[in-house]
């Protein structure tokens, strides 16, 4: 029966093989391909076409790391169908079956309409729950080293920590209380060099294990005018995105403040000159997500939701900002941008 309903699936499916062999595909498999089930059978899957070697990319993910993907608004090459003239764009969803050799792919059409009223009341539901994860764990090590120490005056300093992160959590769910989006709270003139070292300070808490930080600011930096907590949020995540993509041995994170008055910083002709960057030396943003990577629920993260990224491009929006991702000197880098303090905010 589960077959029958993979061969009469409208979507693409494949049964892949560790060694790049399809072992079965349905109808719909054959026609988006361009080939038949039997030369994909006694082909080596990845050499067919550069879509297949683009599909091929995300299931060796699959192999390599042992875990199931998913990927939303998937970038592929063209197919063989002469018909297929432009880059394609799917929602691939691949799961590893019992034995780690042989995975099964989807290719569904990319949703592009989504109702906003169902993000509201699904998406934002999660990536508040997401949202909450970071200063949880910074409780939790809080509390682990007030556990173990004997000094007074640490545990006094700890506990002042778990205080703030209590407060911290409250305001940002009495930001999402409202049925919906976020929104603005309230909004102060503050040093981004201030946000970055709270952010630093909450990061290290949750992962006391975890990679140091290099920290380079810009002292003259204006002021900007910021939601002190959402900001913060927005900079945790960016580090715990850093965090999950370096390699513990020898993984870099540098978290830098900058003004950059250049074609990058302008939101609707508006300048947003001041940025927080966060940069990694891990391997970078995966062709497959790069359009979509501040979409909710788009990662290649094992067990990830695809919110972080999202919180923090929404937040960036709600200060008139932006957020981008880029290259430098063979590090990943991600920019929050900012405009200098005004009078008003737009919210």
């Amino acid at each position: 029966m589960q077959s029958l309903a993979a061969e009469l699936a409208a979507y693409p499916v494949l049964v892949v093989e560790m060694d790049c062999r399809v072992s079965w595909a349905n109808a719909e498999a054959e026609a988006w391909l361009g080939v038949s089930l039997h030369t994909l059978q006694k082909s080596q899957f990845a050499d067919l076409s550069p879509m297949t070697a683009d599909v091929w990319h995300l299931i060796q993910t699959v192999f390599d790391e042992s875990r199931d993907l998913s990927v939303v608004g998937a970038q592929l090459a063209a197919s063989r169908d002469a018909g297929h003239t432009m880059p394609q764009i799917r929602d691939i969803h691949i799961r590893l079956m019992p034995g780690a050799r042989t995975a099964v792919l989807s290719a569904g059409p990319q949703q592009n309409t989504v109702d906003t009223g169902h993000i509201a009341a699904l998406g934002f539901g999660r990536m508040l729950a997401h949202e909450l994860k970071n200063p949880l764990a910074s409780l939790r090590g809080a509390a682990q080293l007030i556990e173990r120490e004997k000094d007074i005056g640490v545990t006094q300093e700890l506990a002042g920590h778990i205080i703030e992160d209590v407060d911290r959590m409250t305001r940002l769910a009495e930001h999402w209380s409202s049925v919906g989006d976020i929104k603005l709270g309230a909004v102060s003139k503050t040093s981004l060099n201030q946000i970055a070292m709270m952010a630093s300070r909450s990061f290290h808490r949750a992962d006391p294990g975890g990679p140091q930080i290099e920290f380079r600011f810009d002292p003259s930096l204006p002021e900007a005018a910021v939601d002190i907590d959402l900001m913060h949020q927005a900079v945790v995540n960016l580090l715990q995105n850093a965090r999950d993509a370096i390699c513990i041995e020898n993984g870099s994170i540098i978290l830098v403040t900058r003004y950059d008055s250049g074609p990058e910083s302008r939101v609707d002709e508006k300048l947003s000159p001041l940025v927080i960057s966060v940069m990694d030396n891990g391997r970078g943003v995966e062709d497959a997500i790069v359009s979509g990577v501040f979409t909710p629920f788009v990662t290649t993260k094992p067990a990830g939701e695809g919110l972080g990224l999202a919180f923090s491009a929404r937040v960036a929006s709600l200060h008139a900002g932006c957020i981008d991702h880029d290259r430098l000197d063979n590090m990943t880098r991600f920019n929050i941008r900012l405009p200098v303090f005004a009078d008003e905010v737009r919210s």
